[in-house]
């Protein structure tokens, strides 16, 4: 039908799994294409969706196959700082969506996944983590170190920070008394701060 309505009960069905899984999959694979080839006026349906619901992995690809560029970064940063002001009742739609956010980078999305750092959930903040260390080390090193000292009771948390650290190469100048402190068994800091793993 093309209307707004439609579309968003045509989005449901990303709601919906059934058995055998291949049938699911190709159903899914089919809505997926109808709503990329609606373009544009799939968009409001979607956003719709992305913060209303908790299966965001397919209506997440659409929004990514419909728009690009500064269009595609400001509308998931809406869809993200809708999450944070607005938490949904389990934090897994929060998670994805920001995995899903490879390769989409603006300043202001950046600065809104910064915020995920705090979260209340493990995953959401690892899912941060990950996005925030795949940008150049000067726009995010400060706000990971600074999650990493705040996640004390989060030795997940904790210990993804420092071995993606050590991976990246990255320093914590600025907070290496603090960090030397906190160090759990198995990494040191190296003369110019860089963390590394130490042990067998």
């Amino acid at each position: 039908m093309g209307t707004e309505p439609a579309i968003r009960a045509l989005l449901d069905r990303f709601t919906i799994s059934v058995s055998p899984s291949v049938q699911d999959d190709a159903e899914k694979q089919q809505v997926f294409t109808w709503l990329v080839s609606m373009g544009h006026e799939a968009v409001p349906p979607l956003l719709s969706f992305l913060k209303n619901e908790r299966s965001v992995y397919w209506p997440a690809r659409v929004l990514r196959e419909v728009l690009d560029g500064d269009e595609l970064a400001e509308r998931f940063g809406e869809i993200l700082h809708f999450h944070w002001e607005n938490p949904p009742a389990t934090a897994f739609p929060k998670a994805q969506i920001i995995r899903s956010l490879e390769g989409i980078v603006s300043e202001r999305l950046v600065e809104t996944v910064q915020l995920f750092l705090e979260d209340e959930d493990d995953d959401v903040r690892l899912a941060a983590i990950e996005y925030l260390l795949g940008q150049p080390e000067e726009a995010t090193r400060k706000s990971i170190i600074e999650c990493y000292l705040d996640s004390e009771d989060r030795p997940r948390v904790r210990v993804q920070i420092l071995d993606r650290l050590s991976d990246k190469g990255w320093s914590v100048r600025g907070y290496r008394p603090a960090v030397e402190e906190t160090l759990p068994e198995g990494y040191a800091l190296t003369r110019e701060a860089r963390v590394r793993k130490v042990g067998p």
